[in-house]
């Protein structure tokens, strides 16, 4: 948390120096375009100063001077008069403007131009100085875009950059909201804290908090379920073995059915009870075992035949329709779970005279377990459900707890297979499908 980087820090850094920068460089470019135009201003007034200084009667015009290029336009109007009110010099004669009564500042218009004309009265003369009001606004205007010209440039840059800056400044939260999103389901460690933005550090740690809750929740549970089954086991092996005392006694065979009826019962409980167990070991996320090369023909070819004798109590067709050669790599034990909970379920919920099929193919780098069966299937709306716990699709009162499919879940999981469950396309029934990566 010492190394933690403030966004509220981070931000004014970025932005105070972004503006001093478009400050200093808008500054400096309107100094300079605005020196240049400003500089050939008075040039401009230098030479005419240079033209029309002196008392010499005669025009410029008349006797022009070699001179840098220049826009006549630019020129000053310099007239002066006598005492007497003759003309004495005059810049430009064709230009005729009246003299002005008073010294002072005047607008003056003669045809389709407008003048500024400063009339300076005195004892022996009197000198006018005008200039057109177009050549003023000219001036007024290319300094006031030179002023702007950076302004307009900088702006669409310093949006680019500030735009860079919240990219870079939002790609610590951008990276904290991978990090969790990728995480899975089953992680409990804490979120880390590195290179997170310190505002964002209470809420990360409020996260981790309720993660830790959650872990003890889930310990707690793992451990009632892990315990309750142990429990419940010594128990049942308690039962079953007067059960089996009771059978060896009973020698008129009075109570062979019922004692049947209660091997079933406690038979049920056993199952229940090692599903429980083995689901537990599951939210353990005890390691699998050492991976080994699983035949996927072989482990149908078995399970089929390890539940053929089900099958045909059901009067259940119960075959293999296809054996692609595929090799997988992983825990046979898992795999077992998986497909003999798939091909039980399709044997136990398909109506008698119906059949189960199960296929094993290979497609690209994919090995494919198809379990097919003509069943009733399952609700649309309790598809997204099948693989909870203790969750049983209709009709409600089949046999089963429950928790097959979440086991069959879990074990593929662990496998890194996908199982997806969907209704068959081609009639009634369900298609049940594990699918492993080819090595």
């Amino acid at each position: 948390m010492t190394n933690a980087i403030s966004i509220r820090r981070t931000a004014f850094l970025w932005l105070a120096g972004l503006m001093t920068v478009i400050g200093v460089c808008a500054a400096a470019t309107s100094y300079v375009l605005v020196r240049n135009e400003a500089s050939a201003f008075l040039d401009n007034q230098l030479r005419q100063i240079a033209l029309y200084v002196g008392d010499a009667r005669s025009s410029p015009a008349a006797n022009p001077v070699s001179e840098a290029p220049h826009d006549p336009e630019d020129d000053f109007v310099v007239q002066v008069w006598d005492a007497a009110g003759r003309p004495v010099r005059q810049s430009h004669p064709a230009v005729g403007l009246v003299l002005q009564p008073a010294t002072g500042f005047a607008d003056i218009s003669t045809g389709d131009t407008d003048w500024r004309v400063y009339t300076l009265a005195g004892p022996d003369r009197t000198v006018q100085v005008s200039q057109d009001t177009r050549v003023r606004q000219e001036l007024a205007a290319n300094a006031a875009l030179q002023a702007a010209i950076p302004i307009m440039i900088l702006i669409p840059l310093s949006l680019l950059t500030l735009g860079w800056i919240i990219d870079r400044i939002m790609a610590r939260l951008d990276r904290l909201a991978a990090a969790v999103a990728s995480r899975s389901g089953g992680a409990d460690d804490p979120v880390p804290t590195d290179d997170v933005p310190a505002e964002v550090i209470p809420f990360v740690s409020s996260i981790n908090l309720l993660l830790a809750r959650l872990r003890a929740l889930l310990e707690r549970q793992r451990r009632f379920i892990s315990d309750a089954a142990h429990e419940l086991r010594t128990p049942l092996s308690a039962l079953q073995i007067q059960i089996d005392n009771l059978r060896h006694d009973d020698r008129d065979g009075r109570f062979s059915e019922r004692l049947a009826e209660l091997e079933a019962g406690i038979g049920r409980a056993g199952g229940l009870v090692g599903k429980l167990l083995r689901l537990a070991r599951y939210d353990a996320r005890e390691p699998a075992p050492t991976p080994q090369p699983i035949d996927l023909v072989r482990l149908a070819l078995d399970t089929v035949a390890r539940l053929t004798p089900l099958a045909e109590s059901r009067g259940i067709d119960l075959g293999i329709t296809r054996q692609d050669g595929a090799t997988v790599t992983g825990s046979l034990a898992d795999f077992e779970i998986v497909l003999g909970n798939l091909v039980e379920n399709a044997v136990r919920y398909t109506p008698s005279g119906g059949t189960v099929d199960v296929a094993v193919a290979v497609v690209g780098q994919e090995a494919r377990i198809e379990v097919r069966d003509t069943g009733p299937g399952i609700a649309q709306e309790d598809m997204p459900r099948v693989f909870e716990r203790f969750f049983r699709a209709r009709p409600q009162d089949s046999e089963g707890s429950g928790l097959g499919l979440a086991i069959a879940k879990a074990a593929a999981e662990r496998q890194g297979a996908l199982l997806s469950l969907a209704m068959r396309e081609d009639g009634p029934g369900l298609v049940a499908c594990l699918i492993a990566r080819v090595p």
